[in-house]
């Protein structure tokens, strides 16, 4: 499983969430565009750092919902994903 973190937007005010997901459900990692614009000219007030990006994880129709904005930029994400999903080799 690998753990996230999310932002959503109710009423006009910004929140950070953890979301705990199973790698295997995740069908995309984009940069969300529209994230960081509003991170850029100040409109997403959580405390973070400026140069924080966002991205967009679209889940496979299995894991019950389809859309997550998770704070990281594409890469970031890729990377945890592939340090949670390595094996042991038997021998």
């Amino acid at each position: 499983m690998l753990e996230l973190i999310t932002i959503s937007n109710i009423s006009g005010t910004w929140y950070l969430n953890k979301a705990i997901v199973n790698p295997q459900h995740i069908a995309l990692v984009v940069p969300s565009n529209e994230h960081n614009t509003l991170m850029m000219e100040g409109k997403i007030n959580l405390g973070l750092d400026p140069q924080v990006t966002f991205s967009k994880i679209k889940m496979a129709a299995i894991s019950g919902f389809t859309e997550l904005i998770v704070v990281g930029s594409p890469y970031m994400i890729l990377e945890k994903i592939g340090k949670n999903t390595k094996q042991l080799l038997k021998g």
